[in-house]
């Protein structure tokens, strides 16, 4: 039902003040979100149709870039969406970003595939102090579905300049399926004896799938294990 045709107490605005936000559905929600319809569709029926495919996991995995190919969704919206999950993740990592350690595969994993873009091969140098907290990161190579080429000089550089003490290199398959190429093995090698000759550790390189990941470190291919 369009927003105009329900009662004003009905509407998601005014019962998300005076109930609070976990009364609400995710599509309406996300209606707010939206701040309004368009010619062909209102709020209700635009977020519905949004997250018909995957619900808020597949509207995350899809990014900004696929959004706008939505019927009724330019920059503008496309942005709003984009923002408000990237609250929600910054929210659930606890103490947010700068203060968060990567310390564990997995707690790296979660951050990072709210980072990368799934429709577009991007590769990722996040800086990490002694402590494996985030200093900051660098993008450091993208493109389409081609592997990503890179030097153990691209994903250093942005380390040495921030003063890091280690870095954790991160890249996404388009494909899916986060199982490691000979070239991914082959530059993992060469950048952790890089990193090891200018004393940064390389703490490790994760390839992201969908709704997978492997972690080189955990595979042996750093070889410092």
């Amino acid at each position: 039902m369009p927003l105009r045709d329900l009662p004003p107490t009905q509407r998601p605005r005014e019962r998300l003040l005076r109930e609070g936000p976990t009364a609400l559905a995710d599509y309406e929600l996300l209606a707010i979100v939206l701040g309004g319809g368009t010619a062909g569709d209102h709020a209700l029926a635009l977020a519905g149709r949004l997250l018909s495919d995957g619900g808020l996991e597949g509207l995350r995995r899809r990014g900004p870039t696929a959004l706008l190919r939505e019927r009724g969704v330019g920059p503008a919206r496309a942005a709003q969406v984009a923002a408000a999950l990237e609250l929600g993740r910054r929210a659930d990592a606890g103490d947010g970003p700068e203060r968060l350690a990567l310390d564990e595969p997995e707690r790296a994993y979660r951050y990072l595939r709210q980072r990368l873009d799934p429709s577009n091969e991007q590769l990722l140098t996040l800086l990490l102090d002694r402590r494996l907290r985030i200093l900051g990161e660098a993008l450091v190579a993208q493109g389409g579905q081609a592997a990503l080429a890179i030097q153990p000089v691209d994903v250093l550089r942005p380390a040495v300049r921030a003063g890091a003490s280690a870095v954790l290199l991160a890249h996404n398959h388009p494909s899916g399926d986060p199982r490691p190429s000979v070239e991914d093995i082959e530059t993992t090698r060469a950048l952790a004896r890089a990193a090891l000759s200018i004393g940064i550790q390389l703490v490790d390189h994760m390839i992201i799938g969908d709704n997978s990941f492997v972690s080189m470190r955990l595979a042996g291919y750093l070889g410092q294990e």
